[in-house]
């Protein structure tokens, strides 16, 4: 810690001479970040090896991960690599993981793995997919988006995350699938419904259907 200290004192005033704060920072923590990696042991060479570790699941996620929290692992060639563990890992939990992964990476080549998710058998890959649209968005996703909000079949958080994910959208068959999820008996969906419409219309009729119909019904165009 204490070299970690001097050299930040030593860096920081020549970089900021030449820089904008707001990249200072990002810069600064992402050398602090490498500095400290190389100190522990945690470095990308390392988290590399666990990513493709062939008999334990826990380090292919803890190495993605890692990886994935540093700016050079939100690009190539880890973001293909990451594509390829989300179509082909046999544990669910390492390929909910590599969909993570992308979504940190705001990957919009990855958009049609995210919607081959939403049908996925496993929770924790539907989740992760409709977080990574909220995201990163693909109007193909639309159709499947709104029959997972509706659907009271399905897990409540996934439920939520789909009503988030449809703020992208300004279509009219979106803000109805919206519309009528607002007298939901589960409030946390109808208030992700209602603040989805907000950002859709920037209007707000709170939970009142019949108000927000009459919107998408008037002459003016609902999406401003």
């Amino acid at each position: 810690m204490r070299r970690i200290r001097l050299i930040s004192a030593l860096l920081l005033p020549g970089v900021v001479a030449g820089c904008s704060t707001s990249k200072v920072r990002n810069d600064f923590g992402d050398f602090l970040g490498r500095a400290g990696d190389l100190i522990t042991g945690n470095t990308p060479t390392a988290a590399a090896t666990r990513m493709e570790d062939q008999y334990f699941p826990d380090e292919r996620r803890e190495g993605i991960n890692r990886l994935s929290a540093r700016s050079f692992g939100r690009g190539e060639p880890y973001t293909t690599r990451y594509q390829q563990i989300a179509q082909t890992d046999s544990n669910f939990l390492v390929r909910a993981t590599a969909l993570r992964a992308l979504n940190r990476s705001r990957d919009a080549s990855a958009t049609p793995l995210f919607i081959q998710g939403l049908s996925d058998p496993q929770l924790r890959v539907r989740l992760e997919s409709v977080k990574a649209l909220a995201n990163v968005p693909d109007e193909a996703a639309i159709p499947r988006l709104l029959q997972m909000a509706a659907d009271t079949r399905e897990d409540r958080d996934v439920r939520i995350a789909a009503a988030d994910a449809l703020r992208n959208y300004q279509r009219v068959e979106v803000a109805r699938g919206l519309i009528s999820l607002l007298n939901q008996r589960d409030f946390a969906i109808a208030w992700q419904a209602r603040q989805s419409l907000v950002g859709l219309t920037r209007a707000d009729f709170k939970y009142d259907e019949g108000a927000w119909l009459g919107l998408l019904a008037s002459d003016t165009n609902p999406f401003g």
